[in-house]
């Protein structure tokens, strides 16, 4: 529709995708971080070599870059790829979370980007990565569930106390 507003045409063809697709994306997010676009760009993606890694990876999704995404035809494959699942590496690109609501979206990425920046760190010493004991990541895909949302229920208010405290008047 017609607006005084200027969009970013990338951004709408992504975020339209995931909203027009899944009825429970009231929160889309996607970020280019420099260690989350890092990951992106890594042939193995995001490896399950931390806790943070395997609760984040049980949920995963990936989808290969096909160049700025300014052609709406993309829609389809990133939809197709995302599937069900609530974050996705855009490879070479950046990283993408869905949630019913914004702490869910947020927590997500948070957990998205943390698990990369220790994966660039973990890399970046030069050594060996210890490996995780056989059955490990899908114990904690099975743990991951009450573990995202106790975070979300705790996490999120403590958020908004601290926005709250910095700087109230962005309630208005």
């Amino acid at each position: 529709m017609e607006s005084p507003y200027h969009i970013n045409p990338a951004g709408f063809t992504i975020h339209s995708a995931v909203h027009a697709a899944r009825d429970d994306a009231r929160c889309v997010m996607h970020l280019h971080s420099d260690d989350g676009v890092a990951v992106s760009a890594q042939a193995d993606g995001l490896q399950p070599i931390t806790q943070t890694a395997m609760v984040v990876c049980s949920d995963l999704a990936y989808h290969e870059y096909e160049g700025i995404a300014l052609d709406l035809d993309e829609r389809e494959s990133l939809v197709e790829h995302l599937g069900d699942r609530n974050a996705m590496i855009l490879r070479n690109h950046g990283t993408l979370t869905v949630g019913r609501n914004c702490p869910e979206a947020f927590l997500r990425m948070y957990f998205i980007e943390r698990a990369c920046t220790m994966q660039v760190r973990a890399l970046a010493g030069g050594t060996r990565i210890n490996p995780v004991n056989q059955g490990v990541p899908e114990r904690v895909k099975d743990q991951s569930g009450v573990a995202c949302e106790a975070g979300a229920r705790l996490a999120w208010p403590a958020l908004m106390r601290m926005l709250d405290r910095k700087d109230p008047s962005w309630r208005s």
